[in-house]
C-alpha cells in the first residue's frame, strides 16, 4: 500500500513541479544559487513527506559536527535509495549530489536535480567522470557542498567496497574537508522488499571533518583509503549500538 501511495504521490508532484520548473529556468538565468536554495528547500519538504508515507523514523546523529564556515566534500557509504533521501532532509548546507548518470531518466526528479546543480557519473566513462570531478572542484571553490558516495555503487554488506581514489581530489583540489558520513537501515526500507516499501528505523551520522592538508604525506597520498577506513570503523560502532 505504502508504494502504491508514494507512486501517487510522485505523480501529483511531477504536475506540480511544472510551474515551478518554467519559474525556476528564469530565476536560474538571474541567480543560478537563488534557484538551487530554492530548490533544496522543496526537495526537502518532498523527501521529508516522502520519509512520512513510507513510514520512516529517521535520526541524525553529529550534524553539529559539520563545518558552517566553509563548503565541505561529503563522503558516504551507499546502502540503499534511501540514503539520498535520508541525505537531503538531513544537510545543514547548500549541497550538490554527485549521482550516477541513470538518475536522468526519471521524469521530474531530473529536473529538480538540474536546479540543484547536481552531477552525473558514468560507471564506464573515465574521461566523462574526470570532468564531472572537476565541476565538482569548482562548485566547492564556490561555495557549494558535494555529497559523494566513493565506493561507487550500492553496497548492503558490512564490508565497504574500496572508496575512488580520484573523488578525493574534490577535497584536496578544492580544499575544504571530508565529512565523512554512515548510513544504516536504509536498505530495509526498499531493497530488500523490492518492490515494496517497508517502514523502519533509519539512521544517518556525521563524523568529525578531515582535514586533508592536516594529515602525514603516507594518509594523503591514500585519502580514500584513509577516509574509507573512518566511516568502516564509524559503522561498526553504529552496528554494535543497534544489536
Amino acid at each position: 500500500m505504502r508504494s502504491i501511495i508514494l507512486f501517487l504521490v510522485y505523480i501529483i508532484i511531477c504536475i506540480l513541479s511544472i510551474p515551478f520548473h518554467l519559474v525556476l529556468l528564469i530565476v536560474r538565468l538571474i541567480n543560478r544559487r537563488a534557484a538551487a536554495v530554492f530548490s533544496q528547500k522543496v526537495v526537502w519538504l518532498a523527501f521529508r513527506l516522502c520519509m512520512l508515507l513510507s513510514g520512516c523514523k529517521r535520526e541524525i546523529v553529529g550534524r553539529e559536527k559539520v563545518p558552517r564556515d566553509t563548503a565541505v566534500m561529503y563522503a558516504a557509504n551507499h546502502r540503499g535509495f534511501y540514503d539520498i533521501i535520508l541525505m537531503y532532509t538531513a544537510v545543514p548546507n547548500q549541497t550538490v549530489f554527485i549521482s550516477k548518470k541513470e538518475l536522468k531518466k526519471f521524469v521530474c526528479i531530473a529536473q529538480w536535480m538540474y536546479f540543484l546543480n547536481c552531477l552525473f557519473m558514468d560507471r564506464g566513462n573515465i574521461k566523462q567522470n574526470l570532468e564531472t570531478i572537476l565541476k565538482a572542484i569548482e562548485l566547492v571553490k564556490n561555495n557549494y557542498s558535494v555529497y559523494i558516495s566513493p565506493e561507487g555503487t550500492r553496497n548492503a554488506t558490512d564490508e565497504l567496497l574500496p572508496f575512488h581514489e580520484g573523488s578525493m581530489k574534490i577535497a584536496t583540489k578544492g580544499k575544504v574537508p571530508i565529512v565523512p558520513v554512515v548510513f544504516t537501515g536504509t536498505e530495509e526500507i526498499l531493497e530488500k522488499h523490492l518492490p515494496w516499501i517497508h517502514s523502519g528505523k533509519i539512521r544517518i551520522e556525521f563524523g568529525d571533518p578531515i582535514y586533508p592538508d592536516q594529515l602525514d604525506k603516507e594518509d594523503q597520498k591514500h585519502l580514500g583509503e584513509y577516509t574509507r577506513n573512518i566511516i568502516q570503523d564509524m559503522y561498526n560502532k553504529a552496528k554494535e549500538i543497534e544489536a
